[in-house]
């Protein structure tokens, strides 16, 4: 990271962000800017107070979280509040051709969008696990932008706002949407991807880390596989129909089973051995996956 990069900028409103990099602001809330058009462009790390929706139109470097990363042409970067993000000085590409879509989390405060952001988990991603979409996805995305666009070059009137949130609530569809088909067209990384899931429950329950740490954590699992958790957990759904959460129950019965069947250790020995606190605990999850209790499982044998 060059010494000019070390710094980390903090732009608290779409009026900071418009103002630094010389660009005009269409709406304190909400705005779009051609990036490869600003004025003032730096090559710098900033931390900002909005939404940031990045629509690469060509190949290009980003630095994001503190990694560089390239990015595809036709690639969507998303950035909540608070996360780090920037451009890079030695871009051989040069100027970025994108378009950025920043909103102010006030914008959507109280209305039926704001609801929706749980499920728009796709702004608590990595950058490397952006959305690359094809043709067709680029262009109702840059619809969209243009639409967004012409509502805002107008003077504002009392039906404004709910016109424009109807068209974040399009775009976040869509782009849910697209995201399912990213998932669904990487059959054979994603059965990878499982494995080396199952690979780390093994390993965390051949270790000493379950009477250490408890039972393993979704963070964890995805840390291991250096994924975002919100991404982790989305592919996982979407890959085996379980949550990720479920999955690791699933992981530690069959542990639990195995170690009633080859040990003569008690439920409570084994609860504690596989990082349950309570060995209630484990009854608890031993049913709702099994139907039966442990010591009901035991007695079958």
């Amino acid at each position: 990271m060059t010494e000019m990069m070390s710094e980390i900028i903090r732009l608290n409103t779409i009026s900071d962000y418009c103002e630094r990099y010389g660009c005009p602001m269409m709406h304190p809330l909400i705005t779009l800017v051609d990036v490869d058009k600003m004025t003032n462009l730096r090559h710098e790390l900033k931390s900002c107070g909005f939404y940031c929706v990045f629509f690469k139109d060509k190949e290009g470097k980003l630095v994001y979280g503190l990694n560089h990363y390239e990015f595809e042409e036709g690639t969507l970067v998303f950035v909540a509040p608070d996360q780090v993000f920037g451009t890079i000085e030695d871009d051989a590409i040069g100027r970025p051709a994108c378009q950025a879509l920043l909103f102010h989390p006030s914008l959507v405060q109280d209305t039926i969008i704001s609801s929706k952001f749980k499920y728009y988990s796709f702004f608590a991603y990595e950058a490397n696990e952006a959305l690359r979409m094809s043709p067709e996805e680029r262009y109702k995305v840059r619809a969209i932008f243009r639409d967004i666009a012409e509502e805002l070059v107008h003077p504002m009137d009392d039906n404004s706002r709910s016109i424009v949130l109807s068209y974040l609530m399009l775009l976040f569809s869509y782009c849910t949407r697209f995201y399912d088909r990213q998932y669904a067209s990487s059959t054979k990384v994603n059965n990878q991807l499982i494995d080396k899931f199952n690979r780390v429950l093994d390993d965390y329950f051949n270790s000493n880390l379950p009477e250490e740490k408890g039972l393993p954590t979704v963070g964890y699992c995805a840390r291991q596989l250096s994924l975002s958790p919100n991404y982790f957990g989305d592919l996982i759904k979407k890959t085996t129909g379980h949550t990720a959460k479920e999955h690791i129950h699933m992981a530690v019965v069959e542990r639990v089973k195995y170690l009633i069947i080859h040990t003569k250790k008690s439920i409570s020995e084994i609860a504690y051995a596989v990082g349950f606190k309570y060995p209630h605990h484990l009854s608890r999850v031993f049913r709702h996956v099994t139907g039966i209790t442990p010591i009901e499982f035991r007695t079958r044998r």
